[in-house]
This record gives structure tokens, C-alpha cells and sequence, in this order.
């Protein structure tokens, strides 16, 4: 790492109270005062906060690599699952693989329809009780419901699934090395069983991840099979960190924000138009990052050689260059070109999916429910504030639908 001087080096602290009490103010100061900042916590790591220094990075894949460390802090998870721990030429092997699959539109129509049933069901148990947790009891588990309608896995409930992806994600969370172990062995056992059934039984690769990925290993085209079964593997966590965090976001806003909850109540038509400006406030994940395996300048900032660079999406989701009055909510924004589903080849090949599942997630909670409320004051809500910016847990009291009305196309 290379020597920083004392003014960049105290430009960006993210475990501050300060930066924890409200992240998007302080953010939003760094990128007016020192876009391009230097933190020595995990290590000493570079921050990128405007948008076009984030896109300039994110396509720089030849200077700024994955696969040394793909988040920040790194260093638990290792680095043998692409596609967020591999660099080109065998990033676009694999992610051309998993990517034709995702774009199945027979397997997105299973998919959505599996999930608003899932969905559908779950808000009923909660409406029964009365109240429940939107992110443990319906985000979560909903999540995980989606990863095996994605993988087609039998014989794994959801909320198995969900638990030991939680128990993975809060043993990275507290750096857990022997916990995160434990809850990945039990995820790659899952992978492992998913590969041996289709090794024995192919389905259509088409539209089955596995067996897609199977038969480009066997034709020679990925040749490792310890990166083959993490290619399987990798999806279980990364797809419910990134959908589970960022429904978590959008119920605190509509849970806070009550004239926005009864407006989509109100004309759930609504609710469509509103999906891409949720993932540009809500987006969660805050230290994805790249390594810089050469000396290179980003935004008039030296970076040397080794130093981590975090791509903040969140503040560059909240760039005035781009989006005009940025810090306001706006249904039906446009034009939007918010970074949700990341930028440049390591951008989400399952965008598509997400977005519709996220779609129902938010259609089906607004439209099953009468209203939603909070049982505990907004200031214990208890959040993760880096790597991602999430809530943890939302407790709330629930009330049944007025009328049984379902926006259009969710019958």
C-alpha cells in the first residue's frame, strides 16, 4: 500500500457514528469535499463516490481485478467462485454460461410465477399472526425460495436455505471465520449434491443453470471443477444478499415514509414504476470492490499498484451530475440509469430475473396487506452499515387488504 497523506487518510471512516447514524449524508459530503478518498480502516482502501469515476472503474477490468478481492473488507471467502472472484478471459467463460440461462424467458415466467405463489403464501401466515418481521420472516425466506426456483433444487426447504445464508452472511458480518466455515460447507454441499443430480439426470441447459455449466465444463470450455461447482455455489449467497438487502431497504422506506406506502396502496399500477427508483435510493451494497494490479489515476487520484478500490454505488446512485434533485423519491423517474445491477462485465447477468422478483416482492406485500407498521421507534432499528447498508430485522404489525385487488398481470 502506498503512503497516504494524514488529510486523505481521515477523509473516510465508514464505522464512525457519524457515517453510521445516516450513511447517505455523509457520503454525499465525500463525494462533494474528496470524491476520490483514501480510509485506512480494513487495511487502507480506496472510495469511489461519483458516478462516472464508479462506471470508469467498473470498466476497467484490465487494471482493476476481482479476483483478488471482490469486497471490502476481503478475505474470508477465498477465491474460487466465479463470477465475482475471477478476471477476464475466465470471467466471460463462465458468465456468458450462466448469463444465456438467466435470459431464458420460459425460466424467468417459472421463476415469477414460483415466487409470487411463495410470495403470496407467506403474507397470508403473517396476516394470520397479525404481524411479523418483513426482512426475517418474508425478504429473507422469499429470497431463498427464489434460489431454488432459480436452480430447480429439490429436496431443500427455503427456510433451511435462508437460515444457513443468514448464519454465513452474520459470521462474515462479525468476521466468524470458523462460523462462515461451517454455513459456506453447507452451502457447497447443497451445490455439490445439485452437480452430482444433474451429472446423473441433465435437464434442458437451456434453461438449467447446473446443467448448462456441466456441459461447458465437459466440451472443455471451464476447465476447473473446483471453480465449476463455485459457479453453482456462489449464486446461493450473492443473489440472496443482493435481493434479500435491497427489498429490506425499500419496506424501512415504505415503512417510514407512509404517504409513499399509501399512494401504491392506493393505485398499485403504481407500484411498477416505482421499482427503479427503490433500487436507485435503496441499493445496498457499499464496498464492492476491485484491486489495482497497476499504478493508475482515477478521478486526478494516484492509486499504486495493490491498493483496493471500493466502487460506492449507493452516493453515485445520488449523483446531482446525473440525476436531477437526486435525494428525492420520484415513481416512474426517467431517464434512470442507476447502478443497481452494477456496471461494466461484472454487472449482474441475472438482472432481469431480479428486477421481476423484486417487482413481485414489493406487489405482492402491498397489494396482500391493508397497511404495514412498525412495532419498535425507527432509531432501534437494527442495520448493517459496511459493506452493505441494510436493516436487519423489521417488526411490524400487519392489517388485512381492504379489497382483494391485484395489480394488473399479478393474477
Amino acid at each position: 500500500m502506498t503512503e497516504i497523506n494524514e488529510e486523505l487518510a481521515s477523509a473516510f471512516d465508514p464505522i464512525t457514528p457519524e457515517f453510521t447514524a445516516d450513511q447517505h449524508k455523509a457520503l454525499r459530503e465525500l463525494r462533494e469535499k474528496c470524491p476520490v478518498a483514501h480510509s485506512s480502516q480494513f487495511g487502507g482502501f480506496w472510495a469511489l463516490t461519483r458516478r462516472a469515476d464508479v462506471i470508469e472503474a467498473a470498466s476497467n477490468h484490465k487494471q482493476l481485478i476481482n479476483s483478488v478481492m471482490h469486497v471490502v473488507p476481503g478475505g474470508l471467502a477465498g477465491n474460487s467462485r466465479p463470477l465475482l472472484h475471477s478476471d477476464q478471459p475466465e470471467h466471460t467463460l463462465y458468465k456468458n454460461t450462466i448469463q444465456t440461462v438467466l435470459l431464458s424467458s420460459r425460466l424467468k415466467a417459472d421463476v415469477v410465477e414460483s415466487v409470487r405463489a411463495e410470495a403470496r403464501k407467506i403474507i397470508a401466515s403473517i396476516l394470520e399472526k397479525g404481524e411479523g418481521d418483513l426482512v426475517l420472516d418474508y425478504g429473507g425466506p422469499l429470497m431463498a425460495h427464489t434460489i431454488i426456483s432459480i436452480f430447480g433444487i429439490e429436496g431443500v426447504d427455503p427456510h433451511e436455505l435462508d437460515q444457513i445464508i443468514h448464519s454465513y452472511v452474520v459470521a462474515g458480518r462479525v468476521r466468524n471465520e470458523a462460523d462462515m466455515k461451517a454455513a459456506n460447507e453447507k452451502l457447497e454441499n447443497i451445490a455439490k449434491a445439485l452437480i452430482a443430480d444433474r451429472t446423473e439426470h441433465p435437464r434442458n441447459p437451456d434453461d438449467d443453470l447446473t446443467t448448462a455449466i456441466l456441459r461447458d465444463h465437459v466440451a472443455g470450455k471451464l476447465t476447473d471443477p473446483a471453480k465449476v461447482m463455485g459457479a453453482v455455489r456462489q449464486p446461493f449467497a450473492i443473489v440472496w444478499i443482493a435481493t434479500s438487502h435491497s427489498l429490506s431497504n425499500m419496506f424501512r422506506r415504505l415503512l417510514i415514509d407512509r404517504g409513499l406506502q399509501d399512494t401504491l396502496r392506493g393505485e398499485s399500477s403504481l407500484i411498477a414504476d416505482s421499482v427503479d427508483e427503490f433500487l436507485r435510493m435503496d441499493q445496498p451494497q457499499l464496498g464492492f470492490a476491485r484491486t489495482a494490479n497497476s499504478d493508475l489515476e482515477i478521478g486526478g487520484q494516484r492509486i499504486r499498484e495493490g491498493d483496493p478500490v471500493a466502487l460506492v454505488f449507493p452516493v453515485a446512485n445520488r449523483d446531482p451530475e446525473v440525476f436531477e434533485d437526486p435525494e428525492t423519491f420520484k415513481i416512474g423517474r426517467y431517464p434512470n440509469p442507476h447502478l443497481a445491477f452494477g456496471a461494466g462485465i461484472h454487472s449482474c447477468p441475472g438482472k432481469n430475473i431480479a428486477r421481476e422478483v423484486v417487482q413481485v416482492a414489493l406487489e405482492e406485500l402491498i397489494t396482500g396487506t391493508g397497511d404495514f407498521t412498525l412495532t419498535i421507534p425507527v432509531e432501534d432499528i437494527p442495520n448493517e452499515y459496511w459493506p452493505f447498508r441494510a436493516s436487519l430485522s423489521l417488526p411490524v404489525r400487519v392489517a388485512p387488504p381492504a379489497s382483494a385487488c391485484r395489480p394488473a398481470g399479478a393474477a
